[in-house]
């Protein structure tokens, strides 16, 4: 029999980085342990450590979240080292291929969707049933304003990130009635190692579009997700919250 869901283990995939890593150290603030999901075992070992001296309990676990084998074998030594988890946060993801829809070969197609969909769905699916069983659940799923809107050369990317936003809906409607909820959080343009390598005039272009005028950091989406796995937060169910600065409130 599985054990009953743990609501302050968390489980960050693509947690190495980025929103992944602001989103390990705001639960871990928040008094959660943390499982750490990545395929960078040094920038994993490095946010553990960086975790456990501040006092957190965190543990990593190099992981390939569209490796189906490995996601069994990862999630089986979370649950028996840790426990069963009451929060599932699915961070990792990929962008690309930027390029037309008819240049996006089969192979770029399905590395996306491998990382961006099955490997949400591999985590998902191991986590409901246990979740249901514990009467208790969070998952929060990282879209994109792209799941909610199309893009010049970015059809992968925002195919996949629709899918995500249709699946999250879905979870929330299936399994409310369990005390598990789903949200998808859609970022804009967040301040993170893919803008920091963006040319000047890139970027200059892409904060003339943002009401706000800047762009958004790791540690504001992270907050967010720290209230809809929060006490306050179990009301939120089915939503695809935009975070964007404005970005998308006008043509």
């Amino acid at each position: 029999m599985p054990t009953p869901s743990d609501a302050k283990l968390a489980v960050i995939t693509g947690a190495s980085r980025g929103i992944g890593a602001a989103i390990s150290e705001v639960l871990a603030e928040n008094g959660f342990r943390v499982a750490l999901l990545a395929r960078d075992a040094q920038a994993l070992s490095r946010l553990e450590a960086r975790l456990s001296a501040a006092g957190a309990q965190a543990r990593s676990f190099v992981c390939d979240v569209a490796d189906e084998a490995r996601m069994g074998e990862t999630l089986a030594s979370i649950e028996t080292s840790l426990g069963t988890p009451g929060v599932i946060v699915n961070n990792a993801g990929v962008g690309g291929p930027f390029h037309r829809a008819d240049e996006v070969s089969r192979e770029e197609w399905d590395a996306l969707f491998g990382v961006n969909m099955n490997g949400v769905h591999h985590l998902c699916r191991w986590a409901l049933p246990r979740m249901k069983a514990g009467g208790y659940g969070r998952i929060v799923n990282i879209s994109s304003i792209q799941g909610l809107f199309g893009g010049v050369r970015s059809s992968t990317y925002a195919a996949t990130k629709h899918a995500l936003v249709g699946y999250t809906k879905s979870l929330a409607a299936e399994w409310g009635a369990h005390g598990i909820t789903c949200n998808a959080v859609c970022p804009g343009y967040i301040d993170t190692e893919m803008l920091l390598n963006a040319d000047a005039g890139s970027r200059t272009e892409l904060l003339r579009k943002i009401p706000v005028g800047r762009f958004g950091t790791p540690e504001e989406v992270a907050r967010l997700v720290a209230f809809l796995v929060g006490p306050h937060g179990g009301y939120v169910n089915g939503s695809a919250l935009v975070m964007d600065g404005g970005l998308s409130s006008q043509v």
